[in-house]
């Protein structure tokens, strides 16, 4: 009998100690992201699809981008708007805002010059100011293009 209880004791340990070895692995696994202190690591993170941080200090503004793995299409990448610095364009109230972005797998690239890979409020915003800045220049120089137009025919 004291036999047996002590079998269920070690394997009750061992049981024990297995699952904490799994959970630990499961952690790092699939929340432990590196952070990465320049592009050139992220570069390695993002071309591998391995999770990854970085925070992108542009003279323009402050990106946070997260490799987040494989996701639909692709490499899943989240890029937030951190801070709006100097400029003229207009994104100081995108500050905080969000998109998702995916690439094939050895692709490196600032996902916020491509929005064409992305989706998400921040897309949304950036391109709505992007068309009003449009809409502006054809505006104050559709005299000039009338001119121009004229002349050619």
């Amino acid at each position: 009998m004291k036999r047996k209880r002590d079998w269920i004791l070690v394997s009750l340990v061992i049981g024990i100690i297995l699952l904490g070895g799994l959970s630990v692995g499961v952690y790092f696994f699939y929340f432990n992201n590196s952070l990465c202190h320049d592009f050139e690591c992220f570069e390695k993170n993002m071309e591998r699809c391995s999770r990854a941080e970085y925070i992108n200090e542009e003279p323009e503004a402050s990106w946070y981008y997260k490799v987040n793995g494989f996701g639909g299409e692709g490499c899943e990448i989240n890029v937030r708007l951190i801070q709006a610095k100097k400029g003229e364009l207009g994104i100081d109230e995108l500050e905080g805002l969000e998109m998702t972005c995916e690439y094939g797998k050895g692709i490196v690239a600032y996902p916020e010059k491509d929005l064409n890979k992305c989706h998400g409020r921040l897309k949304e915003e950036m391109q709505e100011i992007v068309i009003k800045k449009l809409h502006s220049y054809l505006l104050e120089n559709l005299g000039p293009i009338e001119e121009e137009l004229e002349t050619v025919l």
